[in-house]
């Protein structure tokens, strides 16, 4: 099993609960369209990396979740599947946001720069084989 790394005591508790909702939401999205599931169950793992060993250990050993994160963090990437559905669905998301939520320019703008770095930084990430 893999410790904790090493982590203000304070923040534990507080990268805790990041965790935990980052996990929630990645499962809401894997029954959802257009909520991704891929980022925030990474982004859960690298949380409850700094908090929780066992919830941790749970996360990178589950049967559905596990493979994407052992790969995502060793370096092999994630699948091309994976970033087809992921780069679509911000696209569509992204892009309703921008067209028909957001009030101004300004707002529409700031939106359209974190999709783009959003979809840059996944199409970056190595393709995994398997």
């Amino acid at each position: 099993m893999t410790s904790v790394v090493a982590t203000r005591r304070w923040l534990r508790p507080i990268y805790f609960v990041l965790g935990m909702v980052f996990l929630a939401i990645g499962i809401v999205g894997v029954f959802l369209p257009l909520i991704p599931s891929t980022g925030p169950i990474l982004l859960s793992a690298y949380l409850l990396a700094r908090s929780s060993t066992k919830v941790h250990s749970w996360l990178v050993n589950h049967p559905r979740f596990g493979r994407f994160i052992s790969d995502f963090q060793s370096g092999r990437g994630i699948p091309l599947k994976t970033k087809v559905i992921a780069v679509t669905a911000m696209t569509l998301s992204f892009g309703y946001a921008i067209f028909w939520v957001l009030p101004n320019l300004v707002t529409q703008g700031v939106m359209a720069a974190i999709a783009v770095w959003a979809i840059w930084y996944v199409l970056h990430q190595p393709t995994a084989r398997h």
